[in-house]
C-alpha cells in the first residue's frame, strides 16, 4: 500500500496513534509526510515502515519520498 493511501485510510484516532508510534506530531504527519514536502531522516523512514504494521513496505516509503524510482508491479519482457 502506498504511504499516502495508508495515511488517508486512517481515522483520526488511528492517525494520532501512528504519529505517536513514529514519534512525530499529527500535524507533521498530515502535512510534511503525507505530501513528502520535507526530506525524512533515516530513523523516520524506518519508523514509518515499521509502525504501519506491515501495511507499507520500506520500498513504498522510499518511493513516496522520491528516494527510489517507482516500483514496477510487472517485469519487463
Amino acid at each position: 500500500m502506498k504511504l499516502r493511501d495508508y495515511i488517508n485510510h486512517l481515522d483520526s484516532d488511528a492517525l494520532t496513534a501512528y504519529a505517536m508510534r513514529c514519534r512525530i506530531a499529527v500535524s507533521y504527519l498530515r502535512l510534511h509526510i503525507k505530501y513528502a514536502s520535507k526530506d525524512p531522516s533515516v530513523s523516520l523512514i524506518k519508523s514509518l515502515t515499521r509502525e504501519s504494521e506491515g501495511c507499507v513496505s520500506l520500498a513504498e516509503v522510499l518511493e513516496h519520498f522520491g528516494i527510489i524510482e517507482t516500483i514496477s508491479t510487472s517485469k519487463a519482457a
